[in-house]
């Protein structure tokens, strides 16, 4: 039998996960994407994530993810990121990478 749809449930995407715990993956695939492309070829390892949300409403708006590199050094990849809609950010991250020689 189907859960009934209560204010917890209406929010989920189709993935069955919240508005706001599919823009954080979203958001952290585009960091380590970006991460990827700066470090390549060498590989990124995750060594810790931060998220901070607004709080904001963002289900059904377009949002654009802004990652971007605070530092890099021979073994570490300080980076980080932003989600925004319209004006608005919605949401950030910073990320520490160990970046793994090839």
């Amino acid at each position: 039998m189907p859960a009934e749809l209560n204010e917890d449930t209406k929010w989920r995407t189709d993935t069955g996960l919240r508005a706001d715990e599919a823009l954080a993956l979203d958001l952290m695939a585009a960091i380590r994407a970006d991460a990827e492309t700066r470090c390549a070829p060498d590989k990124v390892e995750l060594v810790s994530v931060t998220i901070d949300v607004t709080g904001a409403d963002v289900a059904g708006t377009p949002v654009v993810q802004l990652p971007r590199v605070d530092r890099k050094t021979r073994t570490v990849l300080f980076t980080g990121g932003s989600a925004t809609c319209g004006d608005e950010t919605v949401m950030t991250a910073t990320a520490v990478y160990r970046i793994v020689s090839a």
